[in-house]
């Protein structure tokens, strides 16, 4: 049979199985996972008479294959078009407060006194479900940040009251979750949050207590490893607890992060998963210029997570940006809307609650071209589009620009794909016969 190519967008690779060698084969553009014989991989490559057309069509339909007329370049930019303008999910991340009670050494932002208000929150809201209402989604998911949110946790409750009962009374599916530093975490304040939607909180830790402590004090200096892990110990099994550990790469600290999964462990704190990133670099001086680092600290990390029965972030690596999606909103504190909670006050505002999205402004701030390398060439486009714009605007000062880290995304992906297959292997879950499974 001919006519058909493997599509740029595989990512084929061996695994070694009980019985023959085996091909694991994912598509990053449609998530298609197959698992073929190794000998029937090839002719199908070979385009080999005995390959059945049932088979190559199979194939084709889940974007292994591709036909030989088809130009994937427009494939992509048609996929890529649906998949910013999808709203069966809306988002947003809501600023309440830029004031925090710690002083991280490493964090991106400078710390700004400015808090929402009543008067802005209601106002957010009803441009925010105005938006729901229009664009009929089958669920929203909230966050609720900072600095630290629950420094304003009245707005928080307020907000999600309004956001929750306006969903509910439609039919959509709405929860939302914090981002805190877990200093201020308590049952009451779980209790009342989880009233109005709150569904897991996300708690940003730096290691065990010497790393913490020394990467994450209070405002004045003083520790705060000991007080995060009272209050986890506390909220632990009424509400899931995700972990986000950031972790040098330029230094070894990370090496000493399992003390602080034992720590866990100990005190019986329940986890639902736990994600570990690296500090990257901040727009001025700062100290920690390593970046991502190296790929096989995180795999360490992962492992050892896994050794003590702790969930690792489980989907797809990827190095997408939010501020490409238009059913992503990010509201700052004044009830402007910028691309990127991670921006100081008012900064890059493409729009304002009150007047509306300034769609020119925003064409122009996200007026990302990208190269032919990554148009072209890259089977991971689909997991990156051009990366953090925010790394590209720290770097480069473009806030377009393109922020590439293939070497690490292709490894951290090839490692994806065997623990699916792997885990499906175990269970029986896949069927060695050219299909997807």
């Amino acid at each position: 049979m001919t006519g058909y190519h493997l599509s740029r967008f595989a990512v084929a690779l061996p695994v070694q199985d009980r019985k023959d060698e085996l091909i694991a084969v994912y598509s990053t553009l449609t998530e298609a996972l197959i698992l073929i014989p190794g000998s029937k991989w090839m002719n199908i490559l070979n385009s080999a008479p005995t390959v059945d057309a049932e088979t190559v069509g199979q194939l084709i339909q889940q974007g292994i294959l591709i036909r030989g007329d088809v130009d994937e370049t427009v494939v992509f930019k048609e996929w890529r078009q649906r998949h910013i303008h999808d709203f069966n999910t809306m988002r947003s991340k809501i600023l309440v407060t830029r004031r925090c009670n710690n002083r991280c050494i490493y964090c991106i932002l400078d710390p700004e006194a400015k808090d929402m208000t009543a008067e802005t929150a209601y106002e957010i809201d009803n441009f925010y479900l105005e938006q729901i209402k229009r664009n009929h989604p089958q669920q929203v998911r909230d966050d609720y940040l900072g600095g630290e949110p629950l420094m304003n946790l009245d707005m928080i409750i307020e907000s999600a009251s309004r956001r929750f009962y306006f969903c509910k009374g439609r039919g959509i599916d709405y929860g939302f979750t914090i981002t805190t530093n877990g200093t201020l975490v308590t049952r009451t304040v779980i209790s009342k949050l989880k009233a109005v939607g709150l569904t897991a909180v996300r708690v940003s830790l730096a290691g065990p207590a010497e790393v913490h402590d020394r990467l994450r004090p209070y405002v004045g200096g003083g520790k705060t490893y000991e007080t995060i892990m009272k209050n986890l110990e506390k909220i632990s099994g009424s509400i899931p607890i995700r972990i986000e550990c950031q972790y040098d790469a330029g230094a070894r600290d990370f090496e000493q992060i399992p003390e602080m999964l034992n720590d866990m462990n100990r005190r019986n704190i329940r986890v639902e998963d736990i994600a570990f990133t690296p500090i990257l670099e901040k727009r001025g001086n700062g100290e920690f210029c390593a970046g991502m680092g190296e790929v096989d600290n995180f795999l360490f990390l992962k492992q050892e997570a896994a050794r003590r029965g702790l969930s690792v972030n489980g989907s797809v690596p990827s190095n997408l940006c939010m501020a490409d999606f238009r059913s992503i909103y990010v509201f700052d504190t004044d009830g402007s809307i910028i691309p990127c909670p991670s921006l100081q006050g008012g900064e890059m505002a493409y729009g304002n609650v009150l007047t509306g999205i300034d769609f020119v402004a925003e064409s122009q701030l996200l007026n990302r071209k990208l190269p032919d390398q990554c148009l072209k060439q890259c089977e991971l486009l689909p997991l990156c589009m051009g990366g953090c714009r925010l790394q590209a605007l720290t770097r480069q000062n473009d806030f377009n620009g393109i922020d590439c880290h293939y070497d690490i995304y292709r490894s951290l992906l090839e490692d994806y794909i065997r623990a699916q297959v792997f885990a499906a292997l175990s269970q029986d879950g896949f069927r060695s016969n050219g299909q997807a499974s």
